[in-house]
């Protein structure tokens, strides 16, 4: 009852609600509601946004004409697209995954890479620890 009230609010909420059988009260409503829903700040805009709305582009709405932007001519080549350029390591494209299990299996094992990458970080950092505790003298802090 909202897009019919709104695709007749060129027309008063007495004449639209004679026509759908309805109280103007409840015409009303439902323009309010259905603008809310589109963004509009007052009819006209509803109406306009109702008219390009992806969902009801195709509604034909009485007074409201949809002026469209010609696609300008020119002689001149359009550029080419650029080419996507692989991903690469140490110089060597990285192959093509297949599907999600190949894609989960990458993410694994760049996960497990990268845990072993910190626990060895931390084991050499406590193996310094240690070493300098070794070397300090004795009672120092």
């Amino acid at each position: 009852m909202q897009l019919e009230c709104l695709r007749r609010a060129a027309s008063t909420d007495k004449e639209i609600a004679r026509v759908l059988n309805i109280s103007p009260d409840t015409v009303s409503n439902h323009i309010r509601e259905a603008m809310r829903r589109l963004g509009a700040s007052d009819r006209r805009d509803a109406m306009g946004r109702l008219a390009v709305h992806p969902l009801y582009g195709a509604v034909d709405i009485p007074g409201v004409v949809i002026v469209t932007p010609s696609p300008v001519a020119t002689d001149a080549p359009s550029p080419p697209e650029p080419k996507l350029q692989r991903p690469q390591i140490f110089g060597r494209d990285l192959p093509d995954l297949p599907g999600t299990a190949g894609r989960l299996r990458w993410v694994l094992l760049t996960f497990l890479a990268l845990t072993g990458l910190g626990l060895l970080g931390i084991a050499l950092i406590n193996a310094l620890a240690d070493l300098g505790n070794r070397l300090a003298p004795p009672g120092a802090v």
